[in-house]
């Protein structure tokens, strides 16, 4: 049996000297892998390639062919954040979601994250990501209206608890102990600064590790861990740059 589908590679991993065990995303069916032989060309995280498996057996390991259609890469070789980014995402994928589990909607946002790269948008996108991933995987946050008053305008805050949005007459007496909510995240916003991105990334953050601490007792990427220090550090040396303007 065999099938062709246009898939993300998650990772890859070396089977012996001529071939790797290749992880995958597509939209029929999810998360799957293959092995691949030869390597006539290099594969790497996060191309979009045109993929060919064939097998025996559906349960198989199966082998594929792989042609590449578009990698992000190349536009963020000399961008640590956009490295880490790539790495993050595919590994978040690779420990949270289950084989051959179709999530056909988280597919097309990974997809459009990584044709994203050779625009300014990417760093937004990729917290975007992080917001669908969270409701693939049933941990979905609620900004859609005030959890307590059920209002749709004014949402300035993000419960830790919950993951539902309330309004600024309701949060602010709260606010230490809740999120702010960047405009962005509800589509409010199509210029986010890099603070509204770090802090849409804190919430994700938040709820990701309450996800991945529930179901398998497993860390985050460490090159997430990157991405927010290296997003912490540029945000610093803007701030320090603009106090020197002035």
């Amino acid at each position: 049996m065999q099938w062709q589908e246009n898939c993300i590679i998650l990772s890859i991993k070396t089977f012996s000297e001529n071939a790797r065990i290749v992880s995958l995303f597509n939209e029929t069916l999810g998360r799957t892998a293959g092995l691949v032989r030869g390597l006539k060309t290099p594969i790497q995280q996060g191309d979009i390639s045109d993929v060919l498996w064939k097998g025996r057996l559906a349960e198989q390991l199966g082998t594929l062919k792989v042609e590449n259609i578009f990698s992000p890469f190349p536009y963020l070789i000399n961008n640590p954040l956009g490295v880490s980014m790539i790495d993050s995402a595919c590994t978040l994928c690779v420990n949270g979601l289950p084989e051959k589990a179709p999530h056909p909607n988280l597919f097309n946002v990974m997809k459009s994250l990584f044709m994203s790269v050779n625009n300014g948008h990417w760093l937004a996108n990729y917290a975007l990501f992080e917001l669908a991933f969270l409701s693939e995987v049933g941990a979905g946050l609620d900004f859609s209206k005030c959890a307590v008053t059920g209002a749709k305008e004014n949402l300035c805050f993000v419960s830790p608890r919950t993951g539902r949005a309330v309004i600024r007459e309701v949060g602010e007496k709260y606010k230490d102990k809740l999120f702010s909510l960047p405009k962005f995240l509800i589509g409010e916003d199509d210029k986010p600064q890099l603070t509204d991105i770090f802090s849409a990334l804190k919430i994700t953050g938040h709820f990701l590790k309450m996800f991945f601490y529930g179901i398998n007792n497993r860390e985050l990427p460490l090159s997430r861990d990157y991405l927010l220090t290296e997003l912490d550090s540029r945000i610093e040396d803007r701030a320090n740059e603009s106090q020197h303007n002035h």
